[in-house]
């Protein structure tokens, strides 16, 4: 047997719209009161009407964050550009500003030296690879009356003693070399040695009578025997000063008074 299925009509999709619009144009109408329907109305419409206008916001305000994103993007390109270009000029003015400086003092140091020596600036333009043979070279020579043999100085006291001398240009031998040996006395205390250059980068004061009395902190300078360096030129800071009980000589060590791993220009005493 055959079910009967009783016809079911398409609802029209028709009422429904008619019953928006008519809710929609009595929200928005003029006339007043409408016996109370227009609040009741409206409620009713409020989370549609709210949820369509963020839909259609989001929807507009799409294109225009991303074009703002677009737009912050290419800023921020060009911005790291110029600041990439900028960088070389920056890195130019503190080295010129770091040199203005470096020279002032030099000139500070040759017009009122308390050594009352004559001075001749001159720049580093090398260096020896070797820390156990430390050379520098520097851009005085013969032309501007370098000899062999002159002292070289900086501020801080003694950096070592011209070793070769070509028309344009010198090689100065460090404190620090294993072939340097300079007079030198305690400034406090007056004991006499010989300071050696200790590589790498170190001093050592031998032939110092351990009846002496040389501590630790004491200022080494340059003895006024010495005939090739001035007298009172500052070579280190003792950092070890000791003595067994049989022993003839100190052993003393010495922390250079000139980081020589940092100068830049010197001064050769004329």
């Amino acid at each position: 047997m055959i079910g009967f299925h009783p016809y079911r009509q398409k609802r029209s999709p028709a009422l429904p719209i008619v019953i928006i619009l008519v809710a929609v144009v009595i929200s928005f109408s003029a006339w007043k009161g409408l016996f109370g329907i227009r609040s009741f109305v409206q409620a009713v419409l409020f989370p549609f009407q709210s949820a369509a206008v963020s839909t259609w916001k989001g929807i507009v305000g799409i294109p225009s964050s991303l074009a703002s994103a677009r737009k912050a993007s290419e800023e921020n390109a060009k911005l790291r550009k110029e600041l990439d270009s900028l960088q070389p000029q920056l890195i130019f003015t503190e080295e010129l500003l770091k040199e203005n400086s470096r020279l002032r003092s030099l000139l500070a140091i040759r017009d009122r030296n308390p050594y009352r020596l004559r001075l001749l600036p001159a720049q580093i333009i090398g260096r020896a690879p070797d820390p156990w043979f430390s050379i520098l070279q520097i851009d005085q020579g013969k032309e501007a009356g370098v000899k062999m043999d002159m002292a070289v100085m900086v501020a801080e006291g003694l950096v070592g003693r011209v070793v070769e001398v070509s028309r344009y240009s010198s090689k100065v031998m460090l404190l620090t070399d294993a072939e340097s040996s300079v007079a030198a006395v305690d400034g406090r205390s007056r004991d006499f040695g010989v300071v050696k250059g200790a590589p790498p980068g170190r001093l050592t004061m031998k032939h110092v009578d351990a009846r002496g009395d040389v501590k630790v902190g004491d200022i080494i300078v340059t003895s006024n025997i010495s005939a090739i360096f001035p007298p009172g030129l500052p070579l280190g800071e003792v950092t070890d000063a000791s003595r067994k009980e049989h022993d003839l000589f100190y052993h003393i060590e010495i922390k250079p008074a000139v980081d020589f791993s940092k100068i830049e220009e010197v001064f050769l005493i004329l």
